[in-house]
């Protein structure tokens, strides 16, 4: 198999029409329907619920099917008291100078 790069894959139900992209609140298991509110919600939450859905995707892929063009780790540590958790997310891209758009992945 190989990497694919289709946001459908990265993201269950993700769906665009040209002007608008969505996709159901259930498809970040990290985050609830009172955190992505417009108003009301926490971006902080929404990012981290984003973040992680992408790199468990990323993580669960196999070596031969991750993109060499994009690449993402999580690291985590815990404070010597035990009551919280720092997580860090490193997102690498590789893009060409002229564009600054990620490049293609090798064929």
């Amino acid at each position: 198999m190989a990497f694919d790069p289709k946001p459908s894959t990265w993201v269950a139900s993700w769906s665009e029409n040209a002007t608008n992209v969505t996709f159901p609140i259930a498809s970040l298991p990290e985050m609830t329907a009172a955190e992505a509110d417009g108003t009301t919600g926490d971006i902080r939450k929404v990012l981290f619920a984003l973040l992680n859905q992408l790199f468990e995707v990323y993580d669960a892929l196999a070596a031969a099917d991750k993109p060499t063009m994009m690449q993402m780790a999580k690291s985590s540590s815990v404070n010597t008291a035990g009551t919280e958790i720092n997580q860090f997310f490193s997102v690498q891209f590789t893009n060409t100078v002229a564009t600054q758009d990620v490049k293609d992945e090798p064929a």
